[in-house]
């Protein structure tokens, strides 16, 4: 026998898993619309990179070709078409409590109703409580995201639209689901990726969007002052792009002919 005391009550043989017990593990959330999965050879080569950063061991069969029609079996099972959103987890299938006896996976893909989003967001503040650290790890979405968690606490707690995290020098990092991005003198900014934020699929899509049409991008180190004196902020992921029209007590305008450009990337 194998009792566990879940909640008060006993279950026998409770199922657990690293990404439960240690966070040891990766994930993707992708969106479909009409039917097309966007931006998912992106989507696979950032969780194969993820994968290699845990040193997890990529099974011969985990190709872009298999997940893709393991998603759509899924997708038909419970009866999804048109517009939704996809998850994979992945994770480390092995005991050794803190070391690993071996880095074979497990892995899940579930499907979720797509809930659009406003393309305006009415306020955004900063979150310093716990801020973000640089790794080898950190551009990857893992199953551990307490700082992001913790953020969104504070968004809740003030009742805001946006978060904007910092790193442990106090630079601009990344926001609570999403990439940040400003426009200053016409010039776009982005956090560097070395401030501990993710490698967001839509972050890669607008920097090589700008590289395409001679558009100026910086990914930058900037504190948040330099933020706050910008004329248009947003945020992206692939889920869509957000102006935000006030962080702290300063004002923004949501109206620019680049948003209105990369917006139409997540449209096509």
């Amino acid at each position: 026998m194998n009792f566990a005391l879940l909640n008060g009550t006993f279950s026998e043989n409770f199922t657990s898993n690293r990404a439960f017990e240690y966070g040891d593990g990766v994930f993707e959330t992708l969106i479909v619309r009409k039917n097309k999965i966007f931006f998912w050879e992106k989507h696979y080569q950032r969780l194969c990179e993820a994968m290699q950063a845990l040193q997890l061991e990529k099974p011969a069969f985990f190709t872009m070709n298999f997940l893709e029609k393991a998603i759509w079996q899924v997708a038909k099972k419970n009866g999804f078409t048109d517009t939704f959103r996809i998850k994979i987890n992945v994770w480390r299938d092995s005991a050794g409590w803190y070391a690993p006896e071996k880095n074979e996976i497990s892995w899940l893909i579930r499907v979720f109703h797509y809930i659009s989003k406003a393309p305006i967001k009415s306020k955004a503040i900063f979150f310093d409580q716990v801020p973000l650290v640089n790794s080898s790890i950190s551009p990857y979405k893992t199953c551990n995201a307490l700082p992001y968690v913790l953020a969104g606490l504070e968004k809740n707690k003030q009742k805001v639209d946006e978060i904007i995290l910092l790193d442990c020098y106090g630079n601009i990092a990344d926001a609570l689901v999403s990439n940040v991005f400003w426009i200053t003198n016409n010039t776009l900014y982005t956090p560097s990726i070395a401030c501990g934020g993710k490698k967001g699929i839509m972050r890669s899509v607008i920097l090589e969007f700008c590289k395409e049409n001679g558009i100026e991008i910086k990914e930058s180190f900037c504190r948040k002052e330099e933020l706050l004196h910008a004329q248009t902020i947003f945020t992206s992921n692939v889920a869509g792009i957000e102006a935000i029209e006030q962080v702290e007590n300063q004002h923004y305008t949501t109206k620019h002919e680049f948003l209105q450009a990369i917006s139409k990337l997540i449209e096509a």
